[in-house]
């Protein structure tokens, strides 16, 4: 049994603006867009706010990641002591309110401690420029001694920073393995000398991962190994740029599906949370390039609850096929498209069967057949005198255009029928007899 139609199509996704240009993953990239958290952040470490799981680009710290969706990866690396044959990764992200910049760490890693008895640790070191063009840093990181010490926040007054241990992490234990740790970075603007959010600011970091020290071993000692990244230069002068911009990240849509249904398209789209958002208008496309408007469906302005939409398109039976997007538009009149659906064999509006090709036929024919819901289907070869010879297909099949071939190689000459029963998940019914003819 061979099915020629694609039924139901789910793609998962993020709407993307103006800004996700980056969405497209690099190697080093030379700056990165910082988006307006759509929800207030308590700099508590957690990363529990909504802000920091939608996505948006941001870096991917591991001694051998590939850019992958809208994670890039920084500059460069080194490895301080070896041997390292860590797996760390470590992801850095950015947002900003008002006069605030927001940067997070989320890392998986393993062996949580300070780099023997020296002043690194697991965490993040940063250098950025204030107002007046000179360097301001700043350290988030675990570099204090003893056994299972919180994270340590150095730099200016007027920011903050807090850590947060991963499940069954124990700091600076070299005989645990850890389940990594959070952190949450707050700088204010205002604190570098700037009255007003600018454009862009430049910053370089550097993420530190020793492994294997335990309280009070040597940072040069027999065990441990250390290995650190950055994005910009190691310690400087080289930079990055964050370009701040004034958009909310945009809205989360998680899924988005199509299904066939008695000759029409159901879409159906769901959002985890929206920010601004006027509503979604639906097209659609007879060869994927140029696409028309055909509905709209209002949203939710912002919310941070899950939202599931459905749009039916009832003259879809016209069109052999068909692609789909949403334009999501907030009431700012800025808008951003989803991905494509393609439907390339339309559900039709009612049961057909078609007679068997070749007819007569020697040893071997095909019979089409199209259900316009999903239905449980037997199909069933008889002789003249009602005896059962064969059965072409007995289960589920789901809403399109089928095909069945039947091999009669083992059979004499003569007229044979078959008979077609579907019965749909609605209820309904549909049977019919055809004759064909076995010609040796």
């Amino acid at each position: 049994m061979k099915h020629i139609s694609y039924l139901s199509v789910v793609l998962l996704f993020i709407l993307a603006t103006s800004f996700t240009s980056n969405a497209q993953a690099v190697a080093d990239p030379a700056s990165l867009p910082v988006y307006v958290t759509p929800t207030p952040i308590t700099v508590d470490g957690n990363l529990d706010e909504i802000g920091w799981y939608r996505e948006a680009p941001h870096i991917m710290f591991n001694q051998n990641a590939v850019p992958s969706g809208y994670s890039n990866t920084p500059t460069g690396g080194a490895v301080v002591k070896p041997p390292y044959n860590d797996v760390t990764t470590t992801y850095v992200k950015f947002l900003r309110s008002d006069m605030d910049l927001y940067i997070s760490l989320n890392s998986n890693d393993k062996q949580v401690c300070r780099f023997g008895d020296s002043w690194e640790g697991d965490g993040i070191f940063l250098k950025i420029k204030d107002a007046t063009n000179a360097d301001v840093e700043y350290k988030l990181y675990y570099n204090l001694s003893g056994t299972d010490p919180d994270m340590h926040y150095e730099g200016p007054a007027h920011s903050s920073g807090a850590g947060a241990k991963g499940p069954g992490t124990t700091v600076n234990d070299s005989s645990n393995v850890d389940g990594g740790y959070t952190a949450e970075l707050l700088i204010s603007l205002t604190g570098l000398g700037y009255f007003s959010a600018p454009a862009s600011i430049d910053i370089m970091i550097n993420i530190f991962d020793p492994d294997s020290y335990s309280d009070g071993v040597g940072a040069w000692g027999p065990n441990g190994s250390y290995y650190k990244q950055w994005w910009g230069s190691e310690w400087g002068p080289t930079m990055r740029t964050l370009m701040l911009t004034s958009e909310t990240l945009p809205v989360e849509l998680t899924s988005f599906s199509a299904q066939t249904h008695k000759g029409e398209i159901v879409l159906n789209w769901k959002t985890a949370t929206e920010t601004n958002n006027k509503g979604f208008e639906v097209q659609r496309s007879t060869d994927g390039s140029s696409y028309t408007a055909i509905g709209f469906v209002e949203g939710h302005g912002t919310s941070t609850n899950v939202h599931e939409y459905r749009f039916t398109d009832p003259t879809a039976h016209k069109l052999s096929s068909a692609y789909y997007r949403l334009r999501q538009v907030d009431f700012s009149g800025t808008f951003e498209y989803s991905q494509v659906i393609e439907i390339k064999d339309i559900a039709p509006v009612d049961f057909k069967v078609s007679q068997n090709y070749p007819n007569p036929f020697n040893p071997t024919t095909t019979i089409d057949f199209s259900i316009p819901e999903n239905s449980q289907v037997t199909i069933a070869v008889y002789n003249l005198i009602g005896q059962k010879i064969a059965t072409l297909f007995n289960g589920k099949i789901s809403a399109g255009n089928h095909k069945v071939d039947f091999n009669a190689e083992d059979l004499t000459s003569g007229i044979y029928v078959y008979h077609f029963n579907a019965l749909a998940e609605s209820g309904s019914e549909y049977s019919i007899t055809k004759k064909m003819t076995l010609l040796k």
